[in-house]
């Protein structure tokens, strides 16, 4: 468990203000629109953000949450590239890890990179990068999982395979990520927090979030619908 007892950060015009928010094991998903505070929120979990965070009060299991680096996988929206082959940059994580040989190549068959091991980083498209990262977090294999945006530069297949891993994490960790595409989130999160001007409501189970609760934190007229294992969302012009 994961609970912000109190995160308070100020950045010029916005102020993130969040308090009694708790993120279990499974997929937690934040969702809100540009500017609402996402990236501002995991960055504020994290520690990151100086004299920007007024007030950062976190614990996990109970814990002030102090040094993440054996706890916290983090990949941020954009991370320097640098001349460095996949797969030098995979064994270096897991040397640093102590990885089997067996679990580097099973990682390598799961996010489908293995034809892509002697290209650069530099080289690679936005969402090549984005399931050799994927593959690093898995890894390091660390308890808490915080991704901003899972979905940014991915084609529709690997939308879907990267949320597939996220929710076979989720049975054993603390999956946190935001992201834009509403329909993904709400078919494949556990739970929802809505996130809009620095303020949260959530978390809610995926399965109780309303189509007035997504337009109220979009300002749009929404309408969800489920089919089965799927949602819908769409707007409702007036």
């Amino acid at each position: 468990m994961l609970k912000i007892d109190h995160l308070e950060t100020m950045q010029r015009n916005f102020s993130l203000d969040i308090e009694n928010v708790t993120f279990h094991r499974g997929v937690n998903i934040i969702l809100g629109p540009n500017g609402g505070g996402k990236s501002t929120l995991l960055k504020g979990m994290l520690g990151y953000g100086g004299s920007h965070i007024l007030s950062r009060e976190i614990a996990y299991h109970g814990s002030a949450l102090g040094d993440i680096s054996d706890i916290i996988s983090f990949l941020p929206q954009e991370n320097p590239r640098f001349r460095i082959r996949v797969e030098e940059y995979l064994i270096m994580t897991a040397a640093a890890g102590k990885v089997a040989e067996e679990r580097v190549a099973e990682i390598i068959r799961r996010f489908h990179i293995g034809h892509l091991l002697g290209r650069s980083i530099e080289e690679l498209s936005g969402g090549e990068f984005k399931r050799v990262q994927c593959a690093q977090i898995a890894l390091e294999d660390k308890p808490i999982i915080m991704i901003d945006e899972i979905e940014q530069g991915l084609d529709l297949f690997h939308q879907h395979e990267m949320m597939k891993w996220l929710t076979r994490e989720g049975q054993k960790k603390i999956v946190i990520t935001t992201m834009h595409e509403a329909q993904l989130a709400m078919t494949y999160g556990d739970t929802i927090t809505l996130l809009q001007a620095g303020r949260a409501e959530g978390p809610l189970p995926a399965a109780q979030v309303t189509s007035g609760q997504l337009s109220r934190c979009y300002n749009i007229r929404l309408t969800m619908e489920r089919h089965r294992n799927a949602v819908s969302i769409y707007h409702s012009p007036l």
